[in-house]
């Protein structure tokens, strides 16, 4: 195991609290390797100008963000997130009173902002709102004094630039680590309403959309017409001749075979013209779009003579079946009831006069 695999399975080590989120302890020991880095430097910079104030403040707080981050790992989060909040606030207020603005150190006042955003559970808007006076006291404070210690330029532009880059690191890291999981949650959950929408709108047997979808659908359509997006709408309804016989001399099981193979047909040679669906038993209701009564009766005649074509194996016999259509196009004055009545009408019409055909 390599020391990159091993440092990020100790940064990522669950505590020992199995009720706590990894994502909390993680959070909170990147927030304090940060700060220990910046306050490394700060008492480097300290040794550099001599001045044991910042050495000692420096190496004080250091050992006391290191116990921090070491209780990440127990059953300590209250304590922990309080420690933490406390020890980081008391470093920026003091390095800031003793180096001024130069240091930076109020940069990291944001990213524990956004740390408590995420962490806090409970008055976060309480403690954030202390935070912000902090970093405004702070502001007014640097209008009034001068700072007794004095960085030079290299060290001052240095732990300024480091604690901007540390303070960007851990908004970013924080930020999206802790944000990923609901991201990829929000997706999840937009795939399982997609899927439960198609449930929904899906004829169990053939696959086909069922007679609320369709409905739907049709609703659509007729919006366009009132933007004047479609001029023309025909629908039509099919029914399996004799397949009661079907089921009764084959099962029930060879039925619902027929039935599938009948949709895949539909769906394959409505597609890009209109739509299917199986409208209740033997039924199907078919939907052409932008298309007059004669131009769907063409495309409806294409399908019956598919459909006359086709053979169904089931066990050792081999299908065929016919269907009976009544075919009209769309009157935009009448109810949709209305107008798949009139499509019903014509069905009956065929039924009777003998199956087997288009009657429009």
């Amino acid at each position: 195991m390599s020391v990159i695999t091993k440092a990020k399975a100790f940064l990522f080590r669950e505590p020992e609290n199995k009720n706590e989120p990894v994502k909390t302890a993680v959070v909170l020991r990147v927030s304090c390797m940060a700060f220990m880095l910046y306050l490394l430097f700060l008492s480097i910079g300290s040794i550099r100008i001599g001045c044991s104030y910042g050495i000692g403040l420096g190496l004080l707080f250091l050992v006391f963000n290191a116990a921090v981050f070491a209780c990440t790992y127990r059953d300590l989060f209250h304590i922990t997130f309080l420690l933490f909040n406390v020890s980081t606030v008391a470093w920026v207020i003091l390095s800031f009173v003793l180096f001024g603005e130069a240091a930076g150190s109020h940069h990291f006042i944001l990213a524990l902002i956004l740390v408590d955003l995420l962490l806090a559970r409970r008055h976060p808007a309480l403690i954030i709102s202390g935070l912000y006076a902090v970093r405004v006291l702070l502001y007014l404070y640097s209008t009034w004094n001068e700072p007794p210690a004095q960085f030079e330029s290299g060290v001052r532009i240095g732990l300024y630039t480091l604690s901007l880059a540390l303070e960007y690191a851990t908004v970013l890291f924080s930020g999206i680590y802790f944000t990923k999981d609901a991201f990829q949650m929000e997706v999840r959950l937009q795939e399982y309403n997609e899927e439960l929408r198609h449930v929904a709108s899906t004829d169990p047997l053939t696959k086909v959309w069922n007679r609320f979808r369709m409905l739907e659908h049709v609703q659509k359509q007729l919006k366009k017409y009132k933007k004047g997006e479609m001029l023309f709408m025909s629908v039509a309804i099919g029914d399996i001749d004799f397949f009661k016989r079907v089921n009764d001399t084959y099962g029930h099981e060879c039925g619902d075979e027929v039935l599938r193979r009948l949709a895949r047909l539909f769906d394959e040679k409505t597609r890009g013209i209109g739509a299917v669906a199986r409208w209740g038993g033997e039924e199907f209701l078919f939907l052409f779009e932008n298309m007059n009564g004669d131009e769907a009766w063409t495309a409806l005649s294409g399908i019956q003579r598919n459909l006359n074509k086709l053979e169904i194996p089931y066990g050792e016999q081999v299908l065929h079946v016919t269907m009976t259509f009544g075919l009209s196009e769309y009157d935009f004055k009448r109810s949709l009831d209305e107008n798949i009545k009139l499509a019903d009408d014509k069905l009956y019409q065929g039924k009777e006069g003998g199956r087997d055909r288009i009657i429009y």
